[in-house]
């Protein structure tokens, strides 16, 4: 048996043994072992009776609380100290905890109490200590005492509140912030959102931790923003990446992502810091920007195209008029080729300029009352021709009476006529064109066709400067696509409005002007240059010239005739390829711009045969980018010429080396 001290009997710091029988000399071994592993503990130990008084006390808990022998507090706590009946320790909700312990609880953790020694007069700092209380079982499982096992929490509080305290301050600064701020342990899982993120998303507190930030992305980012953050959780490299995330609103808005590792003194990832930022309006403005700086570049390219496609013929023209000044019956086809073209550029010409003046407000309508009908009829006659030539079939319905706006009646002409034109070029022969008229606080002029329709896409564009829909290499529209511009700032400028509408690509589509009811300069000439001279065919060459501008083609056809080549004019690369098996060719002059098959094909097909496998490939085409001359290098071309060629340079390609 371990001898205890009499809770009745005082001492001063020592253990003073109640007479007992003398125990047999195993147990007195024993309880020599116990007693000095209780005093060599290397932990404060202080053993209580089961009424709460302190039994004894080891050397940890003489250095914890400076209390050796002969010390007041030592002989006050050891003298029958009742803790079950501290008023301090009750107050500080300790006795509670502690009866649990006295009740046959296990290892039950006491409140850190606050320990200043300075209040006992004695020297040190103010400390924390922290208790647990394991009850000491008989063999009847009775609680027979209860240890009290202390230890110095006091860094680790201070450390706590200090962290605490930064988080807090942590907390501070993020929700100040105007971005949306988050972090994630070392894994990736999201424990942290600031204020903003929940202000933004408008979801509720705590809903977006773990993975559930992945479902406020838009569906079509999904994939790829786990993809970066797989990554940089692998690498711990940066995360940064632009995506939409889900608004408060239902809509999806642009946000720039960005997160950093932070790192220990070993270099290992403890966590990562993230931040959302609202980039929307920056980044629809900035694909704006590039959309219009494309649309202009595809805008430049047709214009280039449209103003060489003339210049060819005339250029042509104008050398089978030196060729052959006397031959009345070529000069006057070479003269009538000149007039068209030159008809055509000076249109393309006027276009631009009007679109120039129009959207700068240069133009001063002539306001004056203008009979509507009149208006729709007058265009529809400058359009006829073209619709006819398409076989397109044209129904009109007017409303009975007069109907009279204010406004300038050859530019609400050229409204209408644009818009007619437009239906016209863009819808499939033998197809259907409208245009109807009715009236309500308004006058709404509707021009609809069975044609090509309009993609979604383009749809909130159509309307602008530089915008286009797809065109294919056969360019068979012709133009510069300036129509509907002009056409919405002359209708503004009558105080109307434009709209479109259309169901989609092969769907057909219809524009509505609406109007309130009544309550230049010329082209600048150019000089030519003088060419060099055409030199005379050495020897006669079968050439093919394939071109779908028939003016081009034919005066191309003369000029090499008239220098001694045997030629064969074809405008559709079928019957170019029809042609080749009759015939074997030397020189194929192509366009690339070709309906239904373009040139670079067109090449390819005729090569293949045994007519043109050693013929010389000379592309002649309004196509001359490096991308477009890569392209015809590719298809097989020896020769690239640009329109308006120097036919001097064409003719001499056609001498022998």
């Amino acid at each position: 048996m371990r001898q205890r001290t009499s809770p009745d009997r005082k001492c001063s710091g020592q253990n003073v043994p109640v007479p007992s029988p003398t125990p047999p000399a195993a147990d007195v071994q024993t309880e020599q072992r116990f007693q000095t592993l209780f005093e060599q503990a290397p932990f404060s130990v202080q053993l209580l009776s089961v009424d709460g008084r302190t039994l004894m006390v080891n050397h940890a808990w003489k250095e914890l609380w400076g209390a050796h022998d002969g010390d007041p507090l030592l002989q006050f706590v050891l003298s029958g100290y009742n803790m079950l009946a501290d008023p301090q320790l009750e107050a500080k909700g300790v006795t509670a905890h502690l009866r649990r312990a006295f009740a046959g609880e296990e290892a039950v953790r006491l409140p850190a109490v606050h320990y200043d020694p300075a209040e006992l007069g004695k020297p040190g700092h103010a400390r924390w200590v922290e208790a647990t209380a394991r009850p000491i079982k008989g063999p009847d499982g009775a609680v027979a005492e209860v240890m009290l096992i202390h230890e110095d929490v006091t860094e680790r509080l201070l450390a706590e509140r200090k962290l605490r305290a930064s988080e807090a301050q942590f907390r501070t600064i993020a929700d100040a912030m105007p971005q949306m701020v988050w972090s994630t342990l070392p894994d990736g899982y999201h424990d942290y959102y600031n204020h903003q993120w929940y202000e933004f998303t408008g979801v509720p507190s705590g809903t977006t931790d773990g993975a559930g930030w992945n479902d406020m992305f838009h569906p079509e980012d999904q994939p790829r923003a786990w993809q970066v953050w797989r990554h940089s959780l692998e690498t711990g490299q940066p995360y940064e990446i632009e995506y939409r995330l889900r608004h408060r609103s239902g809509q999806y808005r642009w946000v720039l992502g960005r997160a950093l590792p932070v790192r220990n003194e070993q270099g290992e990832i403890v966590r990562w810091m993230g931040t959302c930022t609202d980039i929307d309006e920056q980044k629809r403005a900035r694909d704006e920007l590039l959309a219009i700086n494309r649309r202009k570049d595809d805008f430049l390219a047709m214009l280039a195209h449209e103003l060489r496609n003339p210049l060819a013929p005339i250029s042509t023209a104008a050398q089978l008029l030196k060729a052959a000044p006397f031959d009345r019956t070529r000069v006057e086809r070479s003269a009538a080729i000149i007039e068209r073209q030159v008809r055509h550029m000076t249109e393309l010409v006027d276009d631009l300029l009007d679109v120039s003046r129009v959207t700068r407000g240069l133009v001063e309508l002539e306001r004056e009352p203008v009979e509507l009908k009149s208006v729709l009829g007058a265009a529809i006659e400058q359009v006829r021709p073209l619709i006819e030539s398409r076989g397109h079939q044209l129904t009109t319905r007017m409303p009975s009476g007069d109907v009279r706006v204010l406004g300038d009646r050859t530019r609400l002409v050229q409204v209408v006529s644009n818009l007619l034109t437009n239906a016209a070029k863009y819808t499939q022969p033998n197809g259907s064109l409208s245009v109807a008229m009715t009236l309500g606080d308004d006058a709404q002029v509707r021009v609809t066709d069975t044609g090509m329709g309009i993609d979604a896409q383009l749809m909130p564009h159509v309307f602008d400067l530089f915008t286009q829909g797809e065109r294919t290499p056969d360019r068979a529209q012709g133009g510069l696509g300036l129509g509907l511009a002009l056409v919405k700032s002359l209708v503004e400028l009558h105080g109307g409005r434009v709209a479109a509408q259309s169901a989609g690509p092969g769907q057909g589509s219809t524009f509505t002007v609406t109007l309130p009811l009544m309550q230049a300069s010329a082209p600048a000439s150019s000089k030519a240059s003088p060419s060099a001279d055409i030199p005379q065919a050495v020897r006669a060459l079968r050439v093919m010239v394939v071109d779908d501008n028939k003016d081009a083609a034919e005066t191309l056809g003369m000029l090499l005739e008239s220098l001694g080549h045997d030629v064969t004019v074809v405008h559709e690369p079928g019957d170019a390829v029809a042609a080749i098996p009759q015939t074997p060719f030397d020189v194929f002059v192509l366009d690339i711009g070709l309906p239904g098959m373009d040139g670079y094909t067109l090449a390819r097909r005729l090569r293949s045969h045994a007519n043109g496998s050693a013929a010389t490939f000379i592309a002649l085409t309004g196509y001359g980018s490096a991308d477009d001359r890569n392209r015809g290098g590719e298809a097989g071309f020896d020769h690239y010429l640009v329109k308006p060629a120097d036919l001097g340079e064409l003719a001499r390609l056609l001498q022998p080396t």
